[in-house]
């Protein structure tokens, strides 16, 4: 079941709170205009403030909340929270940190519900959302309830709510693990990006497990250099208490400043291909419709195969294995749910064709929006393709400029073809996009084409293929929209691809 999510998190189901005991939580430096009051939820939007809500002033790149306080008031909030004094008709308590005080308050409100659940953070640059649901799969086959925090939805309880970011906000995240506990579910696996644990999103949160995939570049744009982005990664790690475990990957040199962040009291499990890694692969065999490996565990050794294609999912294995094994779970119930467990919607997904030549043209659909996530997914299908492999992918606007040329060089190592495309523009016009990504494939020696239009492109990589030939459709995954300027329209890479497979099966496409 779909559900579409409160605005600013749960309908609070807590009863009212009184101000002072906000006021004792943050400790403000200040406090204008008191008085008591009842508190009924949390918000940090002006416009989704609802009566009895106390209300965020938060700073961000684009807005200060501080410049909506007024209209929060007016729409009902009885308290304002902010890191300056504030002209609004209702007690305000100013703090040094607004983002501190909103994931501070939401601990509070919500009874500190990761206390009452294991909480597995996941982070890293690739790999984050296919570990996720390996560990839930490892979890649930040791019969535990467990919720699902991440890219593609909040999935808790029987409820399944759409993801508006990675992590959600303080106020949903702090929400969902209470409804989780409140649902005697015993585990929650969190995807935890940079931003998030930039931005405080996940402070206050207990984790019992922390799981480091690897870092490349991304997000650039965000943190400026590779040193900052790897330092905010590192915060998940410098979180953990005693008696928690940090799984990081062996074989990734930035898993050494992970473990630099720990304190004591806490285990490391490493996982990779290194022969010291606690869980290992060995004699690792690719094959078009999964990977058969050994996977070498504490107390024992299975012969493993694995649904899921790539040496990359090898590594979402391991890490996933040894998350699980960190939690109690038995390595036979592990080895059996990994050798169960089915693709991630948009992971190396592969598109259902119609009987005939279309059949015979392997198209699948990946997330893959980085240099070091494409050169694997074409790595991979490269090894595999019987005949050529063609790539259709693009680079999003508003986001890291310098990742641009390197993933199309990703590309063109590996690609016979290659079709430049938009890939949520934004505000950007899409050919100076283009034009970014042209000079990595500059020496390719495989053709390459420059088609805007997204559509278009998957139709022309679908026509110039060949039975045998496999198309790869990179970038939006399991996305079901395109934003360009200031709209969001309806769009599915694996529904663009079966109509193209469908066409060319029905001779209405042609190169």
């Amino acid at each position: 079941m779909t559900e579409v999510a409160y605005p600013s998190g749960l309908p609070s189901g807590q009863g009212f709170v009184r101000l002072r005991e906000f006021r004792d939580c943050l400790q403000p430096r200040e406090v204008l205009r008191w008085r008591e009051a009842s508190v009924d939820g949390l918000c940090f939007h002006s416009a989704e403030a609802r009566a009895g809500n106390l209300f965020f002033a938060i700073k961000g790149n684009k807005n200060d909340g501080a410049l909506y306080a007024q209209q929060a008031v007016a729409r009902g909030a009885i308290a304002v929270v902010a890191e300056e004094p504030l002209p609004v008709p209702v007690p305000v308590f100013v703090v040094a940190n607004a983002r501190e005080a909103l994931a501070d308050a939401a601990r509070y409100y919500y009874r500190d519900p990761s206390r009452a659940l294991s909480v597995i953070g996941v982070t890293g640059t690739n790999g984050k959302t296919t570990t996720a649901h390996l560990i839930r799969s490892c979890l649930q086959a040791d019969r535990r309830q467990v919720g699902l925090l991440g890219t593609i939805a909040y999935e808790f309880g029987g409820r399944r709510i759409p993801a508006s970011n990675t992590t959600p906000d303080p106020v949903r995240l702090h929400g969902y693990l209470r409804e989780m506990a409140d649902r005697f579910a015993s585990a929650c696996v969190m995807e935890v990006s940079s931003h998030s644990l930039d931005q405080d999103r996940v402070r206050g949160v207990r984790f019992a497990t922390a799981l480091f995939t690897n870092l490349t570049q991304d997000h650039l744009d965000y943190h400026g250099t590779m040193a900052n982005y790897c330092a905010a990664k590192a915060r998940l790690f410098a979180t953990l208490q005693p008696g928690a475990a940090a799984v990081i990957n062996r074989d990734d040199v930035a898993g050494t400043a992970m473990a630099e962040e720990l304190g004591r009291g806490v285990r490391i499990l490493w996982y990779g291909l290194s022969p010291d890694a606690d869980v290992r692969a060995e004699n690792v065999r690719l094959g078009p419709d999964g990977t058969r490996f050994t996977m070498v565990m504490p107390n024992g050794r299975v012969e493993l195969f694995l649904r899921l294609v790539g040496l990359h999912n090898v590594y979402n294995a391991l890490g996933a294995a040894a998350a699980a094994l960190s939690l109690g779970a038995s390595e036979l119930t592990v080895a059996s749910a990994l050798e169960d467990a089915r693709g991630v919607p948009g992971r190396l997904e592969q598109v259902d064709a119609p009987a005939g030549i279309g059949n015979r043209i392997r198209t699948f659909v990946d997330y893959a929006h980085t240099p070091d996530a494409l050169e694997k997914v074409c790595a991979t299908l490269a090894e595999l393709a019987e005949g050529r492999l063609h790539v259709v992918f693009g680079c999003g606007g508003d986001r890291d400029r310098t990742k641009r040329a390197p993933m199309a060089a990703a590309v063109a190592r590996h690609a016979d073809s290659a079709f430049l495309t938009s890939d949520n523009p934004r505000s950007e016009d899409p050919e100076a996009i283009l034009d970014d990504m042209a000079p990595g494939l500059a020496g390719a020696e495989g053709e390459w084409f420059r088609v805007v239009d997204r559509a278009e492109a998957i139709r022309a990589a679908i026509a110039h293929a060949q039975p045998g030939d496999t198309v790869l459709i990179a970038g939006k995954g399991h996305e079901t929209y395109q934003i360009s300027k200031d709209s969001v329209v309806p769009f599915d890479d694996r529904i663009e691809a079966a109509r193209a497979l469908a066409a060319r099966e029905a001779g209405w496409l042609h190169r």
